[in-house]
């Protein structure tokens, strides 16, 4: 019994630690980790110690006890430090710091919250260091993907005082995985072993290795076709949200629009709801905010069938956005036209259409688009002014997608979810809109084309395509 239980409770520190490498991995690709492992991982039990045996264990586990030769493996940056925070479900930090500071702005704490982080990591690689009575080794890896930690760079200048500018670096040999055999074994088959090779190939492949099946090798069979997405001589429909996400990148808005994304999330549905009531108090004049409160209150299982404390905050939450949108509301200097309002305008190979949360009209008849967000995260001020989706919304004022007129005064961005006291706002000025349509054509063009480019970008950590992403060490199985 003692045993199964030590194994459970190790069964759930290796799901947490994996969870921490590979947050977007499921429960499948965890249990095929565990299946392929060789060597147990940590376990949080104690356990007898037995004399003559290599130790193989945390830092935390070490705590207290010495050897006489320590080997601290794989000190590469990203892993040692590892600055991701930690407690991210109540953030534990955060209250921490929020006791110690109160009125220092979220965005700071964030800042000290990863100082404190830094030198548990500096402690901890302290205590690692310290373990060894008589000798020392520690390793690290630099090739293309990786590189030694800092930590490493400074223990190395610190053993090695030599005259030397660059560290010697010493050839490893190839580490003993299948995705490492494979690679070697392909890259003989152009050489002297090319049948040995092949046939080792050919036994792994029989044995279950995906990686050893040429059918799996990119390239080594022809695409399934080569025809564009949408033929050459055919309008294509850009949304002004769809244009800003190709911009950012091509893959990840081409599986989005084909599949790609999972169910509305509560953060979706309350964004959608939030913008039905900012639509509410523009449509039905006398609407008030406690009208809207008691309206979000009242449909509030519809958008979070959840119950508890989350559910509450999340329902504290809207509450503290829609006074904000009140609050922003009365505040309006330009006169209100209408809410939800649709458009659908030809550029020529583009055809924009999509919808504005609010059409208002200057003094001077012009046009000014409102767009509201729920997200706690502004963009800068700069990258405003050249938001793709905002420019799509003035295209389509100058282009006739709205019968009030055809002079747009600008647009703006209204967030609601932000930590500060009222509305964050985000303004585009007057833009051209010539070079705008010409790149509204040139997104068309991709949109419709037989290839599609994954970029890396701010936004990679949280896509929901991640897996598929050749260029994301989750999505390589697409390429490997």
């Amino acid at each position: 019994a003692d045993r199964d239980l030590d194994a459970m409770m190790q069964l759930f520190e290796s799901a947490a630690r994996y969870s921490e490498r590979f947050p977007l991995s499921g429960p499948a690709a965890f249990i095929a980790e565990i299946a392929t492992e060789d060597i147990a991982g940590d376990v949080i039990t104690a356990k007898g110690v037995r004399p003559d045996f290599v130790e193989i264990l945390t830092v935390h586990s070490a705590k207290g006890r010495q050897w006489d030769l320590v080997a601290v493996a794989g000190l590469q940056e990203g892993t040692w430090p590892n600055l991701k925070t930690r407690s991210s479900l109540l953030g534990a930090e955060r209250l921490v710091e929020r006791q110690r500071n109160p009125d220092i702005p979220r965005d700071q704490l964030d800042v000290i919250a990863a100082s404190g982080l830094m030198q548990d990591e500096e402690r901890l690689f302290h205590v690692a260091l310290t373990r060894a009575k008589h000798s020392l080794f520690i390793t690290a890896v630099q090739r293309d993907d990786e590189e030694p930690s800092h930590f490493f760079e400074t223990i190395e200048v610190m053993v090695n005082k030599t005259d030397l500018d660059e560290p010697v670096l010493t050839d490893v040999p190839r580490p003993i995985t299948a995705p490492a055999l494979v690679a070697e074994l392909r890259a003989n088959l152009h050489g002297d072993n090319a049948v040995e090779a092949a046939a080792l190939l050919k036994t792994m492949s029989t044995e279950g290795i995906y990686l050893a099946d040429p059918d799996n090798w990119i390239g080594s069979v022809p695409l399934s076709t080569d025809q564009p997405v949408i033929e050459s001589d055919k309008e294509v429909v850009v949304s002004p949200s769809g244009a800003e996400s190709f911009v950012e990148c091509g893959v990840k808005w081409f599986l989005q629009n084909n599949g790609g994304t999972d169910g509305d999330s509560t953060a979706q549905v309350l964004g959608s709801a939030i913008h039905a009531f900012a639509a509410k108090m523009v449509q039905e004049p006398g609407t008030t905010k406690e009208d809207l409160v008691a309206n979000l209150k009242s449909s509030w299982k519809l958008i979070d069938p959840e119950s508890g404390w989350v559910s509450a905050s999340h329902l504290e939450n809207a509450v503290t956005m829609l006074g904000k949108f009140a609050e922003y509301h009365a505040k309006t200097t330009r006169t209100v036209v209408d809410a939800e309002m649709r458009f659908d305008v030809s550029l020529g190979r583009a055809r924009i259409r999509g919808s504005i949360d609010r059409l208002e009209v200057e003094a001077d008849g012009s046009l000014f688009i409102i767009d509201f967000k729920t997200g706690g995260s502004p963009i800068s001020t700069k990258d405003a002014k050249e938001n793709l989706q905002l420019a799509s919304y003035q295209v389509g004022i100058a282009e006739g997608g709205f019968t009030q007129g055809t002079i747009s005064a600008g647009a703006e961005l209204v967030y609601l979810g932000t930590d500060a006291a009222g509305a964050t706002l985000r303004k585009q000025d007057h833009i051209d809109i010539d070079a705008t349509k010409v790149k509204l054509n040139q997104i068309a063009e991709g949109m419709g084309a037989a290839t599609f480019f994954a970029t890396i970008n701010k936004r990679c950590k949280g896509c929901p395509v991640r897996k598929s992403c050749p260029v994301q060490s989750d999505g390589r199985s697409v390429i490997s």
